[in-house]
């Protein structure tokens, strides 16, 4: 939230936290609780556990690795908002063409910053496992795989050939040659 009010106070463009079309404000009236219980869930679960802070090993190693995750996908994510620069929109404005970027990590994946929310929000549940953020967890992925198809039909739209080559090229969330083709 942070970056999106800093990104709208120097863009006249803004950063589309709701969109102006009908299909992004309604996946938003799920999204943008999920996104707030999912903040709020393992500090609850902390205070709720924090005498029995050990539950036993595996789940102390899930813990410390999703946290590793965490952090790793956080930094990386920053990266790719740096790579974004003025490019960068949390939604879609139909009226809008900014411009295509195939550097950084995006010459890995088509949608890095996604790639990466699903990963905090999996070493999330690794930190916190709770029924509660397992069901976050299936929301907020579910809101990214809308999201993602929503975004790749007004990219293809907008850019035509330049979007279709490059989604031939580029994995959506796992590079091209990890994604076994079946012939």
């Amino acid at each position: 939230m942070r970056k999106a009010l800093r990104f709208s106070r120097k863009e006249a463009h803004g950063v589309n936290l709701i969109p102006r079309e009908r299909a992004g404000r309604w996946v938003r009236v799920f999204w943008i609780p999920t996104i707030a219980a999912w903040c709020v869930q393992p500090w609850l679960a902390f205070r709720r556990h924090f005498h029995h802070f050990a539950y036993d090993l595996a789940w102390t190693v899930a813990g410390f690795v999703g946290a590793v995750v965490c952090v790793g996908a956080t930094i990386a994510t920053f990266s790719c908002w740096r790579e974004m620069g003025r490019s960068w929109r949390l939604g879609i404005d139909p009226g809008e063409k900014t411009p295509l970027i195939f550097s950084g990590p995006f010459r890995i994946v088509r949608h890095p910053i996604y790639t990466l929310s699903i990963l905090l929000v999996l070493g999330t549940l690794a930190t916190t496992p709770t029924l509660v953020m397992l069901l976050i967890a299936i929301v907020h992925i579910a809101c990214l795989q809308f999201e993602v198809r929503r975004e790749e039909i007004y990219l293809l739209g907008k850019h035509g050939r330049a979007y279709a080559d490059y989604m031939k090229r580029v994995g959506r969330f796992l590079p091209r040659h990890l994604i076994v083709h079946n012939s």
